[in-house]
C-alpha cells in the first residue's frame, strides 16, 4: 500500500491553490496493474483524487518514466477541460516533495550538465581525420584502452533493488528499448518507403523479426545487469590533450546488457569499414572487442552484441538521415547486420 504523507500533500496544495487545504483521511478507491487510486478527503469536506504509481516493471521499471507516464495523465486531463480538473504531479523522496509544473505544448525542457574542457576533441572528429589510415597503431589502442576504461566505470554501477523480479524486469526492459524505445527501431523503420531499395517492407519485417528473437534469448538474464550510457559513440566521447577522455548526453536506456553500449561504439567502426572498403577500421572493431572484453572480463560479449547491431543497422541505412547512401553499401552493410542477428552472436560476412 501506498504510504500517503497527508500533511505534506496538503501544503503542496494549499501553495497551488492559494488557500488553505488540510487533507484528514485517504482511501483507497480503485487498482489496477500501473496505479492504485485513493480518495483524499480535507477538513472542509471537499475531496481530491490521487493516483499513486505502484508497478516497478512492465514499462515502470525506473522513476523517471513513472513521472512521464502521471505528466501524460495531467495533461490529457488539462487538455479535456476536465472537471474535476487536474491539479499536478508530484514527487517525493525521503520526506521531501515538490510539485512539478505544468507542461504544456508551448513548455521547452532542458537539461543541463558540465562540459569538459574547450580544447577537447571528439572521437568521431579522430576517426574522420583518421580515414585514410590502413592498420591499427599504438595511439589507436592507447585511445580504445581510455574508451574501454570509461565505459566499464560507467558500467560498474549496478541496480540498487535485490528482489530477483525486479532485476530481471528492469534488465527486460533495457533490452526491449532496442525496439521500443520511440526514439529507436520500430520509429525509425515506420518511416521507411515501403519500396526502399536497401531494405523493403519484408526486410524491415524480417530485420524486427530478427531483432525479436535475440532479445527474446536474453530474457532474465539479470546476472548482465548494469547501468548505461544509451548513446556510446564518438561524438559523445572526447580527449582532452592529455589523452584521458569524458563523455555526454546519457539517454534512452538507463539500464541493460553492457553489450548494447560496446556495440553501440564498435557500430562506428563497422559502417566506416563497409562504406570505405579500408581494413583499419576491421582492425579496430577486433581491437576494440579485445580491448573492452578483457577489461570487462564479458565472456559473452560477442553473443550479446547483436541486441544492439539490428538498431544500428536500421539507423544507418535511414533514408531521412542518409538520403544519398550509395544502395550497393547500404544493402551490404544491413545484410551483414542480418547475418550476425541469425547467427546470434557478432560474424564477419567473410
Amino acid at each position: 500500500m501506498a504510504e500517503i504523507d497527508l500533511k505534506q500533500i496538503s501544503g503542496l496544495m494549499s501553495v497551488k491553490l492559494g488557500k488553505p487545504i488540510v487533507l484528514t483521511a485517504s482511501e483507497k478507491v480503485g487498482s489496477g496493474y500501473h496505479s492504485d487510486g485513493f480518495k483524499l478527503t480535507a477538513q472542509d469536506g471537499t475531496c481530491y483524487f490521487l493516483k499513486y504509481i505502484k508497478s516497478h516493471d512492465l514499462g515502470f521499471e525506473f522513476p523517471e518514466r513513472r513521472i512521464a507516464s502521471l505528466h501524460v495523465s495531467d495533461g490529457m486531463n488539462r487538455r479535456a477541460q476536465n472537471s474535476p480538473a487536474a491539479l499536478g504531479v508530484i514527487v517525493s523522496d525521503q520526506g521531501k516533495a515538490i510539485m512539478l509544473p505544468e507542461l504544456t505544448e508551448t513548455t521547452q525542457v532542458y537539461e543541463i550538465q558540465e562540459y569538459g574542457e574547450g580544447d577537447s576533441v571528439s572521437y568521431s572528429k579522430i576517426l574522420a581525420d583518421n580515414i585514410s589510415k590502413t592498420h591499427v597503431d599504438d595511439e589507436d589502442r592507447t585511445r580504445l584502452e581510455a574508451i574501454a576504461d570509461l565505459l566499464v566505470k560507467i558500467h560498474s554501477h549496478k541496480h540498487p533493488a535485490t528482489d530477483p523480479q525486479r532485476l530481471a524486469a528492469v534488465y527486460n526492459d533495457g533490452i526491449r528499448n532496442m525496439l521500443t524505445n520511440p526514439e529507436l527501431s520500430v520509429m525509425v523503420l515506420s518511416e521507411f518507403p515501403n519500396d526502399y531499395q536497401i531494405l523493403d517492407l519484408d526486410g524491415q519485417k524480417e530485420i524486427i523479426g530478427l531483432m525479436y528473437e535475440n532479445i527474446k534469448a536474453w530474457m532474465g538474464r539479470s546476472d548482465r545487469l548494469t547501468a548505461l550510457h544509451g548513446d556510446f559513440w564518438g561524438a559523445n566521447i572526447f580527449f582532452r590533450p592529455d589523452g584521458t577522455c569524458w563523455v555526454i548526453d546519457f539517454s534512452r536506456i538507463p539500464w541493460g546488457d553492457p553489450a548494447i553500449d560496446a556495440g553501440w561504439f564498435m557500430s562506428q567502426f563497422l559502417w566506416y569499414y563497409h562504406s570505405t572498403g579500408n581494413p583499419y577500421f576491421r582492425e579496430l572493431i577486433d581491437a576494440w572487442l579485445d580491448i573492452y572484453g578483457k577489461k570487462s572480463g564479458d565472456e559473452e560479449l560477442l553473443k550479446a552484441i547483436p541486441l544492439v547491431l539490428g538498431w544500428i543497422g536500421i539507423v544507418q541505412i535511414y533514408p531521412r538521415w542518409f538520403p544519398d547512401i550509395d544502395v550497393k553499401i547500404g544493402r551490404k552493410f544491413i545484410n551483414h547486420i542480418k547475418d550476425i542477428l541469425k547467427q546470434k552472436r557478432f560474424v564477419w560476412d567473410d
